[in-house]
Order: structure tokens, then sequence, then C-alpha cells
């Protein structure tokens, strides 16, 4: 173990977030490295003072949301592409920066403060981006209905542009999923076809394309019916999809509707040891105003180990 590996890991050592045997590492390599005990005790330092600041108590879902778009982002980001890479996601870099230039310390509260507000925002469903499609080079206006052949995997959409027109097709073609993927995304549909939609959709969640679009429902869709729907489909994809963890844990946290969160709290269940839906959970067992979030929390973290 080389002392730069130190001296980057040892605000993550600090605050307990290294594994246990790189811990151990590390402490054994201080009581060899004169230089990495100074870089400790300095941070150690600067920790003492930091804690010695009141602050305010932030929001579960500001707590949560700003976790887990960093938790996806530090997962999804390629390392080492360029030097503004090292910058955005080094949080011991940055710290050893905002340690000794206060108007640095200024900038990163305001932009962290802006960008939680942002997250928020959609999280709460103030941002909906235009879906839009284009099929053969046609504009799609609509999706007027799904037609599913019984013991088949193939469908049957009917969908309007200048005339009303129709493509036949398994949901597994490559245009079906397309025009699919489009009418989840349309709130003017009527919801019997979203939820016609959604149900196709299930079949195929394998395909990223179709998770994309079937979060985007999770998130964005105004029928509760729709919402839930979506759920049965992605819920075996929190363990091993980041976005759909992160969608999930977001209908959890904001959705309006207790029976969608009560879907995403039984899907999120099998990742309850994650950070985030950990501490998601611990907030929503003090604080949810539902007494079914509260007691299920409570149960869900009761079944886990404790981690000191």
């Amino acid at each position: 173990m080389n002392c730069d590996w130190v001296q980057q890991n040892i605000c993550l050592y600090l605050y307990n977030e290294l594994a246990d045997d790189a811990r151990h590492e590390v402490e054994q390599h201080i009581q060899r490295c004169q230089d990495c005990a100074a870089e400790l005790a300095a941070q150690q330092e600067f920790q003492a003072e930091m804690n010695a600041v009141p602050a305010e108590e932030p929001s579960a879902s500001f707590l949560a949301s700003a976790r887990m778009r960093l938790q996806e982002a530090l997962e999804t980001t390629q390392q080492n592409r360029a030097w503004y890479h090292r910058l955005a996601f080094d949080p011991t870099a940055w710290l050893r920066q905002v340690r000794f230039s206060p108007a640095l310390a200024a900038v990163l509260l305001i932009v962290g403060f802006g960008g939680g507000l942002g997250t928020m925002y959609r999280a709460l469903g103030g941002f909906r981006p235009p879906p839009r499609t284009e099929i053969q080079g046609a504009s799609i206006a609509g999706i007027t209905s799904i037609d599913r052949q019984p013991n088949s995997d193939k469908v049957k959409i009917n969908y309007e542009r200048m005339v009303p027109d129709s493509v036949e097709g398994p949901v597994s073609d490559a245009q079906i999923k397309e025009l699919l993927a489009f009418a989840a995304k349309n709130n003017n549909n009527n919801p019997g076809v979203r939820l016609d939609v959604v149900d196709a959709l299930n079949s195929q969640p394998d395909d990223p394309r179709v998770r994309e679009a079937l979060t985007y429902a999770l998130r964005y869709d105004s029928n509760p019916g729709v919402r839930l729907k979506v759920l049965d489909g992605l819920g075996s994809y929190v363990k091993q999809d980041i976005r759909v963890r992160n969608a999930v844990l977001e209908a959890l946290l904001n959705d309006s509707n207790l029976g969608v969160r009560s879907g995403a709290l039984l899907a999120l269940e099998p990742v309850s040891a994650d950070s985030s839906v950990r501490m998601a959970l611990q907030q929503l067992a003090k604080e949810d105003p539902s007494a079914y979030i509260r007691t299920e929390s409570q149960r869900v973290l009761s079944s886990m180990p404790n981690i000191d």
C-alpha cells in the first residue's frame, strides 16, 4: 500500500466508510509512515472543527436523493478520462481544497444547495421532458390501443399519426419496443392503454431501454395504477441496476399514493443494506406521516444485522 492511496482514503477511514480489510491496512501503514500519520492528524483536526459547527438537519428526501445521485455518478462514470472527472468525483481532494480555501467552500455550498433543489424539483414531479419518437420517419401522435395475442408474445399496437395506423410484431422487436417506450412516456394516452403498455414492457425488463421507459413511467405517470404496475416489472432489478433502485427509492420517498409507496418499500427490502436505502428507512421509521410506512420501515430495519 502506497502513501498516495492512503492519503486519498483517509477521509473515508475517518468516516468509517472503508471495508474492514482496507481499514486495517490503513492503520498498519500509518503506524509506519510519519507523513500519512501527519495527514491523518490534520484531517482529524479539520473534522473536529467541522463537527463543532452547528448544522441544520436536512430532510430525508434531500439526503437520500443526494446520495443516490452521487452513488449513481460514481458507479457509471469511467475513471481517469480527464482531469475534470477527478475533480468531480474525488471527495478527499475536494476536502483538502475546502480546508484551505473558504471561497471554494462557499462555492461548493451554493452549488450543492442548488443541485439539491433541482433534485427535489424533479423528484416531486416538476420536470417533464417531452416524450417523442419516430417510426419509419413518421411523428407519432399517440397510442390508441394495445392488443396482445393469446398464448403468444406478439402484440398489435394501434397508433395515430396523420391518419390512424398500426404495426404488429413480437414485443422483442426493436420497432415494437420503441413504440411501447414512447407510449409509456406519454401521459396523453388514456390510463387503460398505459396499463397495457406497461404490461407488455414488463415482459422485456432485461433490455436497458425498456427499464429506462419503465423508470420514467414510475417517476412521472399521473396514474397510480400504472406506477404500481411498473413496480412489478422493475422489482427484480433493484439489486443490479442502480437507476432502477434510485427510481424505486424516489417512489418510496415522494410518491403521493400509499399503495405505490408500499410496493416500493417491498421491492427495496432485498437491498435494504444499501446505505441510501437504509438511511431512508431510518428516517421513514421515525417521521413518515403514514403509520403503515413507519411500521414496515421499522420491520425491515429490525430484520437487518446491526452495523457499528
